[in-house]
């Protein structure tokens, strides 16, 4: 299995912490729906899984990183 890498752009710290939420929750919450594992270096996602659910994985994570000018709930993950 090749890693899905991923870089959100464009670069905006405030952005990258509503999208991880508090202690990377928000990443976990997508982590386990789409069975993969995340890991993060600033704003260079890499997903490990099954290559479809990697590719689902990466664009779940542009779409909610387009929706964090505000802070994302769990909820709003789920």
């Amino acid at each position: 299995m090749k890693p899905t890498e991923i870089v959100l752009h464009p670069l905006d710290n405030v952005r990258l912490a509503n999208l991880c939420g508090a202690l990377d929750e928000n990443i976990r919450q997508i982590e386990t729906a789409f069975d993969v594992t995340i890991a993060r270096r600033g704003e260079r996602f890499t997903l490990n899984g099954e290559p479809p659910q990697t590719q689902i994985g990466a664009r779940a994570l542009r779409h909610f990183y387009g929706r964090a000018d505000n802070p994302l709930s769990v909820d709003d993950i789920q």
